[in-house]
C-alpha cells in the first residue's frame, strides 16, 4: 500500500507500507483492510499466481476506490481481472494487471516495436510476427518464489500464437539460441508460458505469430527444469504447496548459486513485418531491482489525477495503455539499464 505524504498540500513522495492480509478472504473483508490502512494505491506482488482463478484483491481495490497494479503471470487470472473493467470504470478506478518487468514492461517493449514497424509500413494494421526471449541469472535475487513459479509453469502448456490463432505447446521445448548482447551473449531459451503472449494478442491486433522463451543460469538449472518436466508427474508439479516447500527447502543452495552467477535480467523482443525488422533489448544487472523499478513506474503513472491524468478508469493490460504512458514507463525502466538497444532494419 502507499500513502502520499504531503508538504504544504503538495504531494511529494509516497510512504510505502506493507499490509498483512489473507488473499483467500472474501472481497468485503479485503475492502475493509484496504480502507482501514488508508491506502492511496495497492501493489500486489504476492506470487506465485499460478492456479489462482479469482482476482479478489483487484476487485476489492476497485470496490474501495483505490488504484491497483499487480505482477500477475497467470493468463486466466489476468483475463478474469480484465473482465472487471466495467466495474472499475463505474467506480472511477484505474488498474493494470500483468505489470512488472516481465510480464509488463516487456509487453510495452513489444508494443513499441510493433508500432514502429507499422509506421514504417505506413499501415496501422500490418500483420506482425513477434518473438520474446528472457534470461535471468539464478533467481535474480527473487529467491524461492520465482523457482516455485517456474516449477508450476513446467506443468502447464505454453501459450503461443501461430497463423493468427492461439496454439498451446509443450513447455520447455523448441529451444532457440538468442543473442542478448553485452556480457550475456548467446543463451539457449525454451518455450515457457508468459502472460505477455495472452495480453499482447488481446491488445495489439493482427499478430500472425507470437511466442515467449526463457533461460536461466547456471546451465545446470536449465537441465534440471528439463529433467523435472520429463520425469516428475504433472500432478506433482502442479501441487503449489509442494513446489513452494521444495523451493524453500532448496533455498540455501539457491542463494549460494545466486552469489556465484549474479542476478542479471535480460529481455529481447524481435518483431518483423513484411518489409522490416525491429529488435529491442533491455538488460539490468539485478532482476529484483528492475522488477521494483518497473512496478513503481506503472503505479506512478496511474496515480496521476485531474488534468495530469492520462488514463481513463478501467482495468488494462500493459499494451492497452496510452502511448504517452507507455513512453513514460519505459523511460523509467531505462534507468540503470546496462543494455538498451532499439534497432530497426
Amino acid at each position: 500500500t502507499s500513502q502520499l505524504q504531503q508538504n504544504n498540500g503538495i504531494n511529494t513522495k509516497p510512504s510505502i507500507t506493507f499490509q498483512a492480509l489473507n488473499l483467500n478472504d472474501d472481497v468485503p473483508t479485503l475492502v475493509k483492510v484496504i480502507k482501514k490502512c488508508g491506502a492511496d494505491a495497492v501493489v500486489h506482488t504476492a506470487g506465485p499466481f499460478q492456479q489462482r482463478t479469482k482476482p479478489t484483491l483487484l476487485e476489492a481495490s476497485i470496490q474501495a476506490g483505490v488504484p491497483y497494479v499487480d505482477v500477475c503471470d497467470e493468463p486466466p487470472l489476468c483475463e478474469a481481472g480484465r473482465e472487471l473493467s466495467d466495474l472499475a470504470e463505474e467506480r472511477g478506478v484505474v488498474a493494470v494487471t500483468a505489470a512488472g518487468i516481465w510480464p509488463g514492461a516487456s509487453a510495452l517493449m513489444a508494443a513499441q516495436a510493433v508500432d514502429t514497424l507499422r509506421q514504417r509500413e505506413n499501415n496501422n494494421d500490418a500483420p506482425v510476427d513477434v518473438v520474446m526471449s528472457f534470461f535471468t541469472a539464478g533467481t535474480g535475487n527473487a529467491g524461492a518464489t520465482i523457482v516455485s513459479a517456474t516449477f508450476l509453469l513446467l506443468c502447464q502448456k505454453a501459450l503461443t500464437i501461430a497463423g493468427g490463432k492461439i496454439s498451446e505447446k509443450e513447455p520447455w521445448t523448441e529451444a532457440m539460441d538468442v543473442d542478448f548482447r553485452g556480457d550475456q551473449g548467446v543463451k539457449t531459451v525454451r518455450l515457457l508460458d508468459n502472460p505477455d503472449v495472452f495480453t499482447l494478442y488481446n491488445s495489439i491486433g493482427n499478430i500472425n505469430s507470437l511466442s515467449s522463451r526463457f533461460a536461466t543460469a547456471p546451465g545446470l538449472w536449465n537441465q534440471l527444469f528439463g529433467a523435472m518436466k520429463q520425469l516428475v508427474p504433472r500432478n506433482i508439479l502442479a501441487n503449489t504447496d509442494l513446489m513452494q516447500g521444495l523451493s524453500l527447502f532448496s533455498l540455501p543452495i539457491i542463494r549460494a548459486v545466486d552469489k556465484l552467477v549474479g542476478a542479471t535480467n535480460a529481455m529481447r523482443v524481435d518483431a518483423s513485418s513484411s518489409g522490416h525488422k525491429c529488435t529491442f533489448i533491455v538488460t539490468h544487472d539485478d532482476l529484483e531491482q528492475c522488477v521494483g523499478l518497473a512496478t513503481a513506474a506503472f503505479i506512478i503513472e496511474i496515480l496521476q489525477s485531474g488534468e495530469m491524468a492520462k488514463i481513463k478508469p478501467g482495468v488494462y493490460y500493459p499494451a492497452e495503455l496510452p502511448l504517452s504512458s507507455r513512453e513514460s514507463i519505459l523511460e523509467q525502466v531505462k534507468r540503470d539499464a546496462i543494455v538498451w538497444d532499439f534497432d530497426v532494419l
